[in-house]
């Protein structure tokens, strides 16, 4: 259906160009036909190239998740958020069991299972091993979940990345090997062995330029995987100052690397493969450990031990803003955060005793239901319809937060580099 209806296009501006008596002297003039015709021809067989300096800008959910974070995108996909973010919520947020079996009871794990979540194009959401000895995927239309792969279960990995073809890239902790997961087939594939020191990356950063950016942890090398040639490389400039927790993806095609024992945000130039800071001290102390970029240009850093909340202005030199405090802090509070389609941002309950939500706009944060237990979640993955599916840790239980979002994320959206990430 598709090439018909392109080949029809295709012959009807072939008879449009031969029937007309408009002026077809300058293919650059916008008011001539050839220009029409050329720009319908393009528009029938998708081709993006520049004409007389005019380019053709797909709508955000009819791109690829893979083009999303490409920077010529992100006009279209900056509109589609914002598009539904204005749509608001329905009511209250609830948290929901929507599973009834015990995590201890799907992966013989009886605590500390899973950290960090993504969604894949298969619809599936992949919660990710952190003692866990199965990666688990759930299905968010039915709720039932699968052992979709099994891995030695010790921490070897902390979060992963999603990159093209459905594929995850598990980020390696205490394992000298990088993994690759394949959501359509369901294979585990080493793809690398490096000897590395403990606790060696967190989580990662699927880049514009194709490559996978692991986050420093123990390491202060920052490593990539080349999805285009299949190799691993690194920067040359290190990071410094101790731990990060977590990468932040910007338009720009610049990666934020958030401090955890650090003290700087680190900023990674993806096309000049440069390291710069911001001069800002988090802290160190594991006073951070999550940061989500919004579509108004900010980067909220998510505190663990801190009462702070900051955001990062990357419109304003990355200025660093003081949002305001978390209500009755603790410590261990919490770890990830999810952008929802309602402009609202959720910072995932550790052992913080309740949800917060965050209004991306205002900066405003709201105390929600009581968190169930203690060392509960580390990282979730939004739904279909804007829930978010939890990653369970200690919590012996598979939680979703109903965000109650008006607007949802088109599959592009939900999968795009800029969220669907830990």
């Amino acid at each position: 259906m598709f090439i018909l209806r392109n080949l029809t296009l295709f012959i009807f501006v072939i008879f449009l160009s031969h029937c007309t008596n408009g002026n077809i002297s300058n293919n650059c003039d916008v008011t001539s036909d050839s220009f029409l015709n050329s720009l319908l021809l393009r528009f029938a067989v998708n081709d993006r190239s520049n004409l007389c300096g005019y380019k053709v800008r797909i709508p955000a959910c009819s791109l690829s998740y893979e083009e999303t974070h490409l920077p010529e995108n992100w006009i279209q996909v900056k509109q589609e958020v914002e598009t539904q973010f204005a749509l608001g919520s329905s009511g209250t947020e609830t948290l929901i069991q929507y599973n009834l079996n015990t995590v201890a009871s799907v992966t013989g794990a009886a605590s500390t299972a899973f950290q960090g979540a993504l969604s894949a194009p298969n619809g599936n959401v992949y919660l990710l091993p952190y003692n866990s000895p199965k990666i688990v995927a759930i299905d968010p239309k039915t709720k039932n979940y699968e052992l979709a792969a099994t891995v030695p279960g010790a921490v070897d990995f902390i979060g992963g990345t999603l990159g093209p073809n459905g594929i995850i890239y598990l980020s390696p902790h205490t394992n000298n090997s990088f993994f690759k997961f394949d959501t359509t087939n369901k294979t585990l594939t080493n793809i690398a062995s490096i000897s590395m020191g403990g606790a060696a990356y967190n989580g990662g950063v699927f880049a514009p330029n194709g490559k996978i950016y692991y986050v420093p942890s123990g390491e202060s090398t920052i490593r990539y995987y080349d999805t285009k040639k299949g190799t691993i490389g690194s920067v040359t400039t290190p990071v410094s100052g101790g731990i990060f927790a977590n990468g932040v993806l910007t338009p720009e095609g610049k990666i934020y690397f958030i401090p955890h024992t650090a003290t700087n945000i680190h900023i990674l130039d993806i096309f000049t493969e440069t390291v710069t800071t911001i001069p800002f001290s988090f802290g160190g102390a594991s006073n951070y450990i999550s940061g989500i970029y919004t579509p108004n240009g900010r980067i909220y850093i998510i505190p663990y031990n801190a009462s702070t909340v900051y955001y990062v202005d990357t419109k304003d030199n990355d200025k660093v803003v003081n949002v305001g405090t978390i209500p009755s802090a603790s410590t261990a509070m919490f770890n990830g955060v999810v952008l929802s389609p309602n402009g609202k941002l959720y910072p995932i309950p550790l052992n913080y005793a309740n949800f917060l939500s965050i209004d991306s706009n205002s900066s405003e944060i709201k105390v929600l239901m009581a968190n169930p237990n203690t060392n509960s979640y580390r990282g979730g993955a939004i739904g279909q319809n804007g829930e978010i599916y939890l990653s369970p840790h200690s919590a012996n239980r598979f939680d979703l937060l109903d965000t109650k979002s008006n607007g949802s994320f088109c599959d592009s959206l939900r999968l795009s580099p800029y969220w669907n990430k830990f």
